[in-house]
């Protein structure tokens, strides 16, 4: 390879990572939360009430090419970036989501209108697929690249919280521009495949920005090319690494936090449609919601880089997901007190949820920057999980929940209000069950974990 390839570095300017740096690294983020909360939030909801496909049907079609093939890829990609990482720095893989991300979009919500329900059903699952591996091509090689870029656990963390701020920027687009397209565009399937073109346009160039970035930091830091490494990790010794009870602990935790997340972020839009009966303001709503959100993202990094640094990284990750846990119970039991208190909420249970965001990837960035031989595969898994969690929660258990409580597609296409028993399970897949997912995850960790 030449010497662009490797990212050799000049022999001066060692040090921290600079504001710029920093930025650029960060704005990649976009791009990740973006391809993570769109389908998350729109993807069941667009299933069921625009192509009528019942609640557990869609669910599954989503869930499956997220297990097979977003964990599949996700572990491909993550050995291969530490196999080759002597040919080439982590960071060009960030191109394969320059190129893929637009193609991945447009083929998800431009649904044949000619097709049966089951066509229907396939035509989602297999453009999923695709959608799922471009996902994995730059989203594992982008979370190992922070732990490689600097020693110094708390600049971990301040890494991380700049990714975190982009995140709130990811979550506008993804949370808020997004239904607000669907709506300018009209509705409906013309409304998604509108909203699709646009952000076939944002995902690639915040990669792109993060390819510079990151390369503008490992300059910086003096990252000299790795050493080429002809040992193969077997099978055993992958489950070894990744068994190692620093690493298994948190990432049993983190998989309950998502699962949680992942119910909370689906089924927000049936919770706004019909348990607090905005029906079709519901997006515009969601809207403003997302924003309220975002605003706490970015209100809550500088508390808890602070606090983490003076009582240890631990104990703040335990707090924000206790916090995040009960905000989301009490918000769901008390769906009649009204839009203004509904933004109290969600701007509260935002700030909770940056904490044990940033802290998980800090401390995930530890033990990958501890073990650099291994970084790509803990990247990989902990992204895996990431998908795993978001899919079991956002689509198998909320779909499951919605249909077992009588959730009728028929009349959401309709725009026809739910029975009482489909509102209790639109309430408990909402806010009482993430809840308790976290509140389980602060005490698994609270008990085991270690850092």
């Amino acid at each position: 390879m030449t010497a662009a390839l490797t990212d050799a570095p000049p022999p001066a300017r060692i040090g921290r990572l600079g504001l710029v740096a920093q930025i650029g690294y960060g704005t990649g983020q976009i791009a990740g939360q973006v391809f993570r909360d769109v389908p998350s939030l729109l993807l069941l909801f667009f299933m069921t009430t625009v192509l009528g496909i019942e609640p557990a049907l869609a669910g599954a079609a989503i869930f499956v090419p997220k297990l097979v093939w977003g964990v599949g890829c996700d572990m491909l990609v993550g050995i291969l970036s530490d196999r080759w990482k002597h040919r080439f720095h982590r960071r060009w893989w960030l191109l394969a989501g320059v190129i893929g991300s637009p193609a991945a979009f447009l083929l998800l919500f431009h649904v044949p209108a000619d097709l049966s329900v089951m066509g229907r059903v396939a035509y989602v699952a297999a453009a999923f697929s695709l959608y799922m591996a471009v996902f994995s091509s730059f989203s594992v090689p982008y979370l190992a690249i922070a732990g490689e870029l600097s020693d110094d656990p708390h600049q971990r963390t301040i890494l991380m919280s700049w990714r975190l701020v982009f995140t709130a920027a990811g979550v506008l687009v993804g949370g808020a521009l997004a239904p607000a397209l669907v709506q300018s565009f009209g509705g409906g399937q013309p409304g998604y495949e509108g909203m699709a073109r646009i952000l076939a346009i944002i995902c690639p160039v915040s990669l792109l920005i993060a390819f510079f970035g990151a390369g503008r930091a490992a300059r910086q830091m003096g990252r000299a090319p790795a050493i080429r490494n002809d040992k193969r990790l077997s099978f055993s010794g992958a489950v070894a690494v990744l068994a190692a009870p620093r690493y298994s602990i948190l990432l049993s935790s983190n998989l309950l936090q998502l699962i949680g997340s992942g119910m909370a972020y689906a089924s927000m839009l049936y919770f706004l449609t019909y348990n607090m009966g905005q029906g079709a303001g519901a997006l515009q709503l969601i809207g403003g919601l997302i924003m309220a959100a975002c605003g706490g993202i970015i209100v809550g990094q500088p508390l808890w880089v602070n606090l983490s640094r003076r009582v240890g990284k631990k104990p703040v990750y335990i707090l924000s997901a206790i916090g995040y846990g009960v905000s989301y119970i009490v918000w769901s039991l008390n769906a009649d007190l009204g839009t203004t208190v509904a933004y109290g909420f969600c701007f509260v249970a935002a700030i909770f949820n940056s904490g044990w965001a940033l802290l998980s990837f800090s401390m995930m960035s530890d033990i990958a920057g501890d073990d650099p031989a291994h970084a790509g595969l803990y990247s990989a898994a902990w992204i895996a999980v990431d998908k795993i969690g978001f899919a079991l929660g956002g689509t198998l258990l909320v779909g499951l929940v919605l249909s077992g409580f009588g959730f009728d597609s028929g009349r959401a296409m309709a725009g026809l209000p739910q029975s009482d028993e489909a509102l209790t399970g639109v309430m408990l897949a909402f806010g009482v069950l993430p809840g308790l997912f976290n509140l389980t995850a602060a005490a698994l960790y609270g008990r085991y974990g270690r850092h």
